[in-house]
């Protein structure tokens, strides 16, 4: 009698609407005080815009870490850019390289795009800095410079 062992498989998928609860709860557990009704919208606006792109990563089935990201032109990167808007591995799984297999992909659409630079400047906001700083690090990232921001209402 052999034995075997079931490895789960990963696989990450653009972002459908029947995932919104899933991503919602993922949103949910960094501290983002999201609505389904609310990340309906940002899905939609995320499959209809060419220069915006949203994807989940799938375990056995279940929605386990989720990247949002847009092109984007700045004066920090005077060639064409993509913006990391959100980043959320869940909890039970991070540590496995979903994140780093989250952001290969994000790289991937990226260079699609005709981008050269990828970049993320909420990474210190809702997620623990540390953790979050160490992570990025990791993978490649360099922190260049600070952001300051300032409420309009």
């Amino acid at each position: 009698m052999s034995n075997s062992v079931m490895i789960p498989v990963l696989t990450i998928r653009s972002v459908e609407l029947g995932d919104c609860e899933a991503v919602t709860g993922l949103l949910r557990e960094v501290g983002y005080p999201m609505t389904c009704g609310v990340m309906k919208e940002v899905m939609g606006t995320a499959q209809e815009d060419s220069q915006a792109n949203m994807m989940v990563a799938e375990m056995d089935g279940r929605v386990v870490g989720v990247i949002g990201m847009h092109t984007a032109q700045s004066l920090a990167y005077p060639d064409p850019a993509v913006q990391i808007t959100m980043l959320v591995v869940s909890g039970e799984y991070r540590g496995e390289g979903i994140g780093k297999r989250l952001v290969a992909c994000g790289e991937e659409w990226g260079r699609a795009q005709g981008c050269y630079h990828l970049f993320i400047t909420g990474a210190n906001n809702r997620i623990k800095q540390v953790e979050a700083r160490a992570f990025y690090n990791r993978i490649g990232f360099e922190k260049q410079g600070y952001r300051f921001s300032k409420k309009l209402r």
